[in-house]
């Protein structure tokens, strides 16, 4: 109940705000900084004067005291695979359009932003992110709609900046989106970040939508930067935390609530659990669910690293049996700027941009990733076939980014995934997949 009037009053507040404000038209020229802009110079009385922008934030429109915008980003994946030794039929080598995101944001009143991001690869429309958010403090800030959960560190990086073509094994066992309301804000002088929320309770690795029972979950995350400021460089960047939720949840047979578990960049599934789509031959998550996840990042002039650990563990049941499942996943990847421009969790600034007529071929960097993820030897042979499905695997990861300019990136990844067989069950072969990435983000 609580939650419903929260929502409730987000949404009348958004759509109360959203309504005030009108605004004069002009065309948009350059301003001779490498972003096209317009303002009316004389707008009529009571009209508000309008600004035109295109530039390395995207395209957008605003008012001229910034009380009112409007910004529209995007990113296109474009992705190719290839698998070495691919005997299985499963492993297939192809090109395919990965992402293909159409991101609107905007602010009304200076201290009230809506988002809406949609993803248009597949041949489908997916809304990813849809959110009323109120910055009311730096201290205090309220979201309401659908976005991420405030659990996984890599998860919640933007997909168009990470260091690899696809996320590490801890994020499968965190919520990819769910819909809730979350309070967040930074506090300590903005040394500690915290965010605390109530969702429907998306399943591990999963975009939740709607809601099968009335159970929530509560989530939340502290993320310290205790040295940022400092005038010691190899400390200003360092900053680690630790996340998680807890809820009570019950699956169907139509959403079981209970992941399955695959390969990284290859995306090939290497365990699934029990389920013939019968109550009796299905499992389903029936009780409490919690995570829990340390992680940390670390940035020092060129030089970046980031680690992270989840335990994600799950009352369940298979018939009318209950049992425990718990997996486990962590990930440690570290990446070097070879051209010297500094490291961030964002995309990489080139110094010189590509343009071999001006002697300029953008930035270059080199990652590398080693990450594990397994169940525990009681999922064997109940709830999953061990000649079917694998206990775990580890994953070594190389790659080369290269940074064009500030929109343009291609990426090239080989990585090798090394299975773990479940006692008595039989030993699949290694994995080895070369991917490449061209992106366009903005």
């Amino acid at each position: 109940m609580v939650t419903r009037m929260v929502v409730g009053g987000l949404l009348a507040i958004g759509l109360f705000t959203a309504s005030g404000a009108g605004a004069q038209e002009v065309p948009a020229a350059p301003n001779g900084n490498g972003t096209a802009s317009a303002a009316a110079a004389a707008p009529q009385s009571g009209a508000v004067a309008t600004v035109v922008d295109a530039g390395a934030d995207g395209f957008g429109i605003r008012s001229a005291d910034g009380s009112f915008r409007l910004r529209f980003n995007g990113v296109a994946q474009y992705d190719g695979r290839v698998f070495a030794r691919d005997e299985a039929e499963s492993l297939v080598n192809g090109f395919e359009i990965r992402r293909l995101r159409a991101d609107l944001r905007g602010t009304v009143y200076g201290s009230y932003d809506f988002r809406v991001n949609v993803d248009y690869a597949g041949n489908r429309v997916e809304v990813l992110d849809a959110y009323l958010e109120g910055r009311f403090a730096r201290a205090f800030q309220v979201r309401a709609g659908k976005f991420k959960p405030p659990v996984g560190l890599e998860r919640l990086q933007s997909v168009s900046t990470l260091f690899f073509t696809e996320r590490a094994f801890p994020t499968a066992l965190v919520p990819s989106r769910d819909v809730g309301v979350q309070v967040q804000g930074d506090v300590l002088g903005g040394t500690l970040n915290y965010a605390v929320g109530v969702f429907n309770g998306a399943a591990d690795g999963a975009v939740g939508e709607g809601d099968t029972s009335d159970s929530k979950d509560l989530a939340g995350r502290l993320f310290l930067r205790p040295f940022a400021g400092s005038e010691v460089p190899a400390l200003s960047g360092l900053a680690f935390g630790v996340a998680g939720t807890i809820g009570e949840q019950h699956g169907t047979t139509s959403v079981p609530g209970v992941p399955a578990l695959r390969s990284t960049i290859g995306r090939t599934t290497f365990l699934r659990l029990r389920g013939d789509g019968t109550a009796g031959g299905t499992v389903l998550l029936e009780g409490r669910r919690t995570r829990v996840s340390p992680q940390a990042s670390w940035y020092w002039g060129s030089l970046g690293a980031i680690g992270e650990y989840v335990r994600s563990t799950s009352e369940v049941r298979l018939g009318g049996e209950p049992r425990e499942l718990k997996n486990r996943a962590w990930q440690l990847t570290g990446s070097w700027v070879l051209t010297g421009e500094a490291a961030s969790d964002r995309n990489v600034d080139p110094a010189r941009p590509f343009d071999p007529s001006e002697g300029g071929w953008g930035a270059f960097q080199l990652a590398g990733r080693i990450q594990r993820i397994e169940t525990d030897a009681g999922t064997f042979p109940f709830l999953a076939d061990p000649n079917v499905s694998a206990q775990g695997a580890t994953g070594y990861t190389i790659g080369l980014n290269w940074y064009l300019n500030r929109f343009v990136k291609i990426q090239s990844d080989y990585e090798l995934t090394r299975l773990r067989a479940a006692e008595g069950g039989v030993a699949a072969d290694d994995e080895h997949v070369f991917a490449t990435r061209i992106q366009v983000s903005f």
